[in-house]
């Protein structure tokens, strides 16, 4: 390879890692931002009694609390159902 070559190459390869960077830099500033705020206002808080722990939770600690709908179908089973569709098996049960 020439030194022009290289040269060439060198601040292409640079420019890639560059802009992958500061992709990355920028996508983790705005989804941090962006989970600090609550969606749709207030988060409900527990009431929990002291009584009701029996151990505090040591070192990193965090709760989920999933809701979901009344007739909530996974997206992986309408995924599996629209294949079994076209592939001939038996489709979504009525």
């Amino acid at each position: 390879m020439r030194p022009d070559q290289a040269t060439a190459w060198y601040r292409r390869m640079s420019a890639v890692y560059a802009l992958g960077t500061w992709t990355l830099l920028g996508s983790l500033v705005f989804f941090g931002r962006k989970q600090s705020k609550p969606a749709g206002g207030e988060l409900e808080e527990k009431d929990v009694s002291i009584s009701e722990i029996i151990e505090p939770p040591k070192g990193f600690y965090m709760e989920t609390i999933v809701t979901y709908k009344e007739d909530f179908i996974p997206i992986t089973d309408k995924i599996i159902n629209y294949l079994k569709s076209w592939t001939g098996g038996p489709g979504p049960k009525s």
